[in-house]
């Protein structure tokens, strides 16, 4: 945890939003750390995922709302919806 008021916590994105992972990165895969409280919103923003591609979010296996608080040690999923026929 930063200076302890932060969160560290790890990022899992999938398909096209892999690419907005930062260098080095593996698996899809990430950890990101954000100084104070934190939201969902402002975890996906530091990653630059697009509004649009947060329509499934779980936060430790819960589907969440964007605004839901993260804490230090949760996993944040954005899970990239199939379609088909």
């Amino acid at each position: 945890m930063l200076g302890g008021s932060g969160v560290r916590l790890e990022v899992i994105l999938f398909g096209p939003h892999a690419k907005l992972l930062p260098p080095g990165s593996e698996g899809g895969r990430t950890v990101v750390e954000l100084e104070g409280p934190a939201t969902v919103d402002q975890v996906l923003d530091h990653l630059g995922v697009p509004e649009t591609g947060r329509t499934y979010v779980t936060v430790n296996g819960r589907r969440v709302e964007p605004a839901t608080p993260v804490g230090d040690g949760d996993e944040v999923r954005v899970i990239v919806p199939l379609g088909g026929g």
